[in-house]
């Protein structure tokens, strides 16, 4: 490896561990990317192409969250795929077919990415990686795409903010419970599932009441592992669809997203899912409550909001969530069929 790229989420800029690390890498370490925002922004995506091209390294190291990752993940494939612009960048992007799988880019990713995750959001091993641009979270899927290494620094991550820890937990929380509701749900899915579901709900309050103990963070980390090694390998359901296109349009963090969406996508299709999520409420210690109490109650638990109303988003942005959501590949795999902006209506006005 003669040189590496780091692609480094702004706040950690000044964060010790990663300065040393950088420092230790000397001249191996190109100057550093630091221009991704939430939800992956198409253009600095595009930025990170044109850095990429000016210094030719040999492979990105992503450290940071799931947009950092998702950014040097879904750069990498563009580059692959000669996308150089918005329109090219948006041509690449996945499209649902007549089942909501997603297809796949016609390329694989050019550069190999080492992933660094500070928080809980699982992008380090999604097949899926996903950007903004105008209003709306495009989706790009290569069987190629996860990163090539992952590194779980616990000491790293005691230097994550908690809420944001807590709720990006919650975010893995989702991809453990709609990989385990999913309609392509098998053993191995399930298993990986079901035991990240048990990790995160030992590790999540240890964490809230020991913010520093970094253990109790890496506990996390092997809950967010097991629950993420799903991403891209089932189809999900209305929580991260919809998820999607809130976070687009009100810019609520995806992590914030799941706390206040899931409860009510759990509500929502417990009629089709009855004795699955009895399962996920006993995983969660709440033997004999209905799932989306138990998941309601342990975000509640953590600090964390679980209304729409907490987050100042208007309930007059909600017909135009539905609208956007409706054509997104999750939804369209929901458990319980959705069928028309209402129906996703249905789920928001729970959530609100």
């Amino acid at each position: 490896m003669r040189r590496l790229l780091p692609v480094v989420t702004p706040a950690l800029l000044g964060d010790s561990h990663v300065s040393d690390a950088l420092v230790a890498l000397g001249s191996v370490a190109a100057p550093v990317f630091s221009e991704v925002r939430p939800h992956t922004p198409f253009d600095a995506v595009l930025s990170l192409i044109t850095r990429i091209e000016r210094l030719a390294p040999d492979a990105l190291l992503a450290i940071g969250g799931g947009s950092t990752i998702d950014a040097a993940k879904i750069a990498s494939l563009a580059l692959a795929a000669g996308a150089r612009d918005q329109d090219a960048l948006l041509a690449l992007s996945s499209v649902p077919d007549s089942r909501g799988d997603l297809t796949i880019a016609p390329v694989p990713p050019s550069l190999p990415v080492i992933a660094v995750p500070t928080t809980l959001s699982s992008a380090e091993h999604g097949m899926i990686g996903g950007a903004t641009h105008a209003g709306i979270k495009h989706l790009f899927k290569s069987y190629d795409l996860p990163p090539s290494t992952i590194i779980y620094d616990p000491w790293l991550a005691t230097g994550t903010p908690l809420t944001l820890w807590l709720a990006t937990g919650i975010r893995s929380l989702d991809h453990g419970i709609e990989t385990f509701l999913s309609r392509d749900s098998n053993p191995f899915t399930d298993a990986l599932a079901m035991r990240g579901l048990a990790l995160l709900r030992e590790g999540l309050p240890t964490a809230y009441r020991r913010p520093d103990d970094a253990c109790a963070r890496h506990t996390c980390q092997m809950g967010a592992w097991l629950s993420g090694c799903s991403i891209g390998r089932v189809r999900y359901g209305a929580s991260h669809g919809i998820a999607h296109q809130l976070g687009a349009i009100t810019g609520v963090p995806h992590g914030l997203t799941s706390c206040v969406l899931l409860p009510a996508v759990l509500a929502y299709n417990e009629s089709v899912s009855a004795d699955k999520q009895a399962l996920i409420a006993a995983a969660l210690n709440c033997h004999g409550a209905r799932a989306a109490d138990a998941v309601r109650d342990l975000i509640r638990s953590l600090g964390l909001p679980t209304r729409i109303s907490e987050l100042g988003v208007g309930r007059e942005m909600m017909p135009r969530v539905a609208e956007s959501a409706l054509n997104n590949a999750f939804v369209r795999a929901n458990p319980r069929p959705i069928k028309s902006p209402s129906d996703i209506l249905e789920i928001l006005n729970m959530a609100y």
